[in-house]
Formats: structure tokens, sequence, C-alpha cells
């Protein structure tokens, strides 16, 4: 299995709707756009099937489409959820508009997120395959693209249409001689930096959503926030969690590994790059994250709550499970802004994840794919779904007006200049030879140059390799 970011646990989580974003699944991100989602045994659901409040399938209804009606309106998707959320659960208003105006049907093939490649292939040699798998664990392009796995989608989906034009920039940066891989119908923020309002007013800072605001949320004002905090004597520290060293890098608008004109080029020696890690070592020698090594390499979440945690960074999915959320403290205290902005950088970059789905080598019905995914389109700007979406948000989540404010701007800033890492989706062996090792500037206070002079040469010959493999594959 190439992509080893997603524990199979958090790929189960119950994913939600986006006002705006009507995509397919992600890493669990906050979001499942129209496309609503729930956590999936390993065998077909059984439960009996969501359904949207009849107001609202009125409404759907009376959006004008010019969609088709399918002379095979069932597709397959391979995933570890379920697109058709069980009774009680939120609908998506894509998979309704699907359903209703396409004659759509979409089977869940469900299986664990460890086995999603080996069941893929499984179906795949038993001419069985898949319409469709989701593309939100950033984990096809461009690794499993040269393995075959996947089909280029151009012959399907017209990603030149009017329809496309606002996600033509992101999926352009999954394509190879000008095929696309991805049908990406929206993009999210993969982190944001969760904290505790309650903390923040008792010791006298500036409430981050108020400096997103003001335009300085920074770095700057981040790291400042964090030395005026943290404090040794009293074990008070200013971050915690699994996700913020790669997260943060790409705030710089510079992955480690970028995928440019057609190549997969390393950046360890990027200026951006070395600022980034330069503030990193500058954290860790300050004493501000919490050491992880004196905990037995366990992250605290718990400590937002307390006040002896200042910031959490991890996806806003989190945010929509009531037991996760609870762990941060009162509901009425927590909240969450995107990583903070480079000072230096020409735009706000965020780490993004997208939500889309690509067509399996072999698939049967790749037209009723495309089908499905223009209806997330169709869904995503469109005003009463948003109104739709919303009110689903804050029935079944509990989330407040500021809250699903603060998701929007994230999206939006997201979906403005995203930011992929490459370097996760290639194969196992750049995957290792990159991500452990550009996290021991703030894990263990190891120079970068240091780390840079150990890797670039392998990382280098592994990118080679991987090239070598992109000039052949046809596009």
């Amino acid at each position: 299995m190439m992509n080893k970011k997603i524990p199979a646990a958090l790929a189960a989580a119950v994913l939600v709707l986006t006002a705006g974003a009507c995509g397919g699944s992600s890493r669990p991100a906050a979001t499942e756009g129209s496309g609503a989602v729930t956590a999936a045994p390993e065998t077909s659901s059984t439960t009996p099937p969501a359904t949207l409040k009849e107001e609202d399938k009125a409404a759907i209804e009376e959006i004008e489409t010019d969609l088709p009606v399918l002379e095979n309106g069932t597709i397959k998707l391979l995933a570890n959820f379920d697109l058709n959320p069980a009774a009680g659960k939120p609908k998506g208003v894509a998979l309704e508009m699907f359903e209703t105006k396409c004659g759509g049907k979409v089977e869940s093939l469900l299986c664990s997120w460890d086995d999603r490649y080996d069941k893929l292939s499984t179906l795949v040699l038993a001419d069985d395959a898949p319409d469709m798998f989701s593309a939100g664990d950033l984990d096809i392009f461009p690794g499993n693209v040269i393995d075959g796995k996947f089909q280029s989608m151009d012959a399907y989906v017209d990603f030149d249409s009017e329809l496309w034009a606002p996600m033509k920039h992101v999926n352009d940066m999954f394509s190879i001689k000008g095929r696309h891989y991805v049908g990406a119908t929206s993009t999210d923020a993969g982190v944001v930096v969760i904290y505790n309002r309650k903390t923040i007013e008792e010791n006298g800072l500036d409430d981050p959503a108020q400096l997103l605001a003001e335009d300085n949320w920074t770095w700057d004002t981040f790291y400042d926030m964090m030395a005026k905090f943290c404090s040794r004597p009293d074990e008070k520290f200013g971050i915690d969690g699994w996700e913020f060293e790669n997260a943060f890098a790409v705030t710089s608008g510079v992955p480690y590994v970028d995928y440019v004109d057609g190549k997969l080029v390393s950046n360890l020696s990027h200026p951006s790059i070395v600022a980034v890690q330069d503030y990193m070592l500058n954290l860790k020698r300050n004493d501000l994250p919490v050491p992880k090594s004196e905990y037995g390499w366990s992250v605290h979440p718990e400590k937002i709550a307390s006040g002896k945690t200042l910031f959490y960074p991890q996806g806003a999915y989190v945010l929509f499970e009531p037991d996760n959320k609870a762990v941060f403290g009162d509901p009425e205290d927590v909240m969450f802004v995107p990583m903070p902005r480079c000072p230096d950088a020409d735009a706000y970059y965020l780490p993004s994840i997208i939500n889309g789905y690509s067509i399996p080598m072999g698939a049967k019905n790749p037209e009723g794919v495309a089908a499905y995914l223009n209806c997330e389109m169709i869904c995503r700007d469109n005003e009463k779904v948003k109104e739709i979406e919303q009110a689903q948000i804050f029935d079944d989540y509990g989330w407040t007006q500021e809250m699903y404010d603060m998701l929007l701007t994230t999206r939006d800033l997201t979906e403005q200049h995203p930011v992929f890492e490459y370097f996760k989706a290639v194969n196992d062996d750049v995957y290792d030879c990159v991500l452990n090792p550009s996290k021991e500037t703030y894990n263990q206070g190891i120079p970068w140059a240091q780390t840079v002079e150990e890797i670039k040469y392998e990382l280098q010959t592994l990118l080679d390799t991987a090239n070598e493999k992109l000039d052949k594959v046809s596009g």
C-alpha cells in the first residue's frame, strides 16, 4: 500500500456536507460535499437509506440541468465509506440529483481503508472492476496512475467546459500529457488549527479568528502567541499533534516534491523549504512544541481543553464528531482557523486536499461516473444547495454560524492557491525517504542542511525512476 498517511480509523470518520463544495471523499476532511458520506463496515450496508426533507427534494427538482437519463444508471464505488448514508444521517444533495435527474444509483463496495488497493486488484483481475474510486486520499496520482490502475477521464468528463471551469486549475495538477486522472469537484484545507477561546482569553492573547480577519494571522503572530504562552515549569506548550510539520511546510507555497510540467521535482533545497525548516528549528530550540518524546510519542488533544496546550493542528473532520470535539473543551469555546500565512509568500497557501473520484481501469460504467461528477459540479455553487447543506451541518453536527463561516473562508482560501504534496503519492520508497526526515528538525532539532545531505541523492534517484515511468504513460 502506497500512501500511509491516513489511518483507516480516520478514513471511517463521518464526512459531512459542504456549502459551495459538493465533493467526494477526502482524507476525512471536514467535508464530503453534496456527496455526504457515512462511516461504513466492510460489507454492504443493510440499513435504510437516508432521505431529504420534501421541500429540499422539491428544490433540487427545480434546478435546471441538461443531464441525460442514463441507460445504465448504476455505478459501483469501491471505498471504505458509503455514499448512501443510513437513515438519520444527512443525504448528499448531488446524490439526490443523480438519482432523480439521471436515474442513477451508487452501489457501494465497502472495504477497509488498508485493503482498498488489494480489493481493487482482485476485482479488476476478476473482470469486475468498480467504476469509481475515491481520489480524496491523494494517493492515486501519480504513483497508481503510473502503475496502470486508473484511466484518463477526458473521454467522459469535459474538463474544459464552463461547468468544470472553477476546478480546471486543480484538475490540471493531476494530468499527464493533457489527460486527466482525477475528477476533483472541490478542494479543502487538509489541516486547520484548533484552539480553545477560553485559553486565549485567560492568557491575554489575540483571537486567531480576529487576526485572520485583519490579515494578520501569519507565521509571526503564530510564533509570538506560542512564545508568550509557553512555560516549561508549568508544562504549558504551544502546539501538539501529528499533522503540523507537513501541513505547515506547504504554507510556504512549495511542497517537498512537486509535479511541474509533467515531471516530479525535488524541492529539498528550495529557499522556501529552507525557511520552513528554519522556522520549525526555532520552535524546537525555544521549547515551544509539546515534547512528544517525553510523552511516549503520544499526543494529547485534551490539553487544549485544560489550557495546557495552545494549538492543535488537525483535519477539521474531527470537529464534526461530537465526542472528538468535546476533547478540545466546551462547545462554545472550541474554534479553529486555517494554518497561518507565510509573510514572505506571494499568496496565502494552505495544505490542500480534494473531494473527487477517479475511474479505475476496466470500469464498466465510466459514463455514469461522469454524470455523478457533473451533479457534484452543478451543486457546488448553487445557492439553494448551500442553504440545504448549511442547515444539515447546523442540525446534525451542532455547528455555530461562526464555525461555518470559518469553514467557508478556509475552503475559499484553499481553492485560490491549492498546494499538494506529491511525495506521499509516488511510491513507498519516496514516502519513506521524505516523511520522517522532514519532521526531524521540528521533533529532534536536527538542522535541515544535515537532513538534506543524507537524503537528497536517494530522493533524486527515486524521482528519476518515477519520471522515466511517467514518460511512458500514453496519456
